[in-house]
């Protein structure tokens, strides 16, 4: 989750025109919070979080806040919950 600095969103929008920032490691698309459209929640897929903190690192300054949280597929989810229940 990011939240827009929104006395930043110029320069964002530019930054984003221009090739600056690389968004190469999100997938799929970005979804805004209707209550707040500032809030986005978009995936990143990298190799490891240090990776991740690397390229995600430009993007900070345009954010008043963010918050990673690392996700997993479906399947492998279920696959550790089943294990837990054994």
């Amino acid at each position: 989750m990011a939240k827009l600095d929104i006395h930043r969103l110029k320069e964002f929008g530019l930054a984003l025109q221009s090739g600056e920032l690389d968004n190469s490691c999100i997938r799929g698309e970005t979804h805004c919070l209707r209550e707040d459209p500032a809030v986005g929640y978009f995936l990143w897929e990298a190799e490891n979080r240090e990776v991740f903190e690397e390229r995600f690192a430009p993007w900070r300054r345009f954010c008043a806040e963010s918050q990673v949280s690392e996700v997993m597929p479906a399947e492998e989810a279920m696959g550790l919950l089943m294990s837990a229940r054994r």
